[in-house]
């Protein structure tokens, strides 16, 4: 058995563990907002736990690409999380209807990563433009929310008039 020539693979490992946080936070502000404009309640431990399978990712691709081609040990680290995360995802939102897209997010974060991995020169550029981009759907999709009404109703309803 021999191991992959790992300096080219510590360098993008190192790389893509350097955006880890910033995955988990979008991750965590996607279960958010779903909690939150569903009226869902989640749990911290699952919150936890959501951020613990989005961290292994980052072991899985490490301790992989010693033994295979990046590409092929990210493939693999990616798919297993994007799975594990989406069938966690349903049950946590309580319904298909909500995993399944939270998954397909979660997967097309893993793709926008792989991406500026191969991108050296204008991985910063193009990072940077995906985050507005990201931020401005965010904003546009929570414009019409009014956060103070939100968090004054009761769980059994809106507050009665005086």
């Amino acid at each position: 058995m021999s191991f992959i020539d790992p300096a080219n693979t510590y360098a993008l490992s190192d790389r893509a563990t350097k955006y880890g946080l910033l995955f988990i936070g979008l991750t965590f502000l996607a279960v958010g907002l779903f909690e939150f404009m569903k009226s869902l309640r989640v749990h911290p431990i699952q919150y936890f736990l959501v951020g613990a399978a989005m961290s292994m990712f980052f072991l899985l691709l490490v301790s992989l690409s010693e033994h295979m081609p990046f590409g092929a040990a990210y493939a693999v680290a990616a798919a297993a999380c994007v799975l594990l995360l989406t069938v966690y995802a349903c049950y946590m939102l309580q319904s298909w209807a909500r995993g399944v897209p939270f998954g397909l997010g979660i997967g097309v974060l893993y793709g926008m990563l792989f991406i500026l991995l191969q991108i050296e020169q204008t991985a910063l550029l193009v990072g940077a433009v995906a985050l507005f981009a990201v931020l401005a759907a965010i904003m546009l999709l929570t414009r019409r929310v009014d956060w103070y009404a939100r968090f004054t109703q009761s769980p059994s309803g809106p507050a009665p008039q005086k």
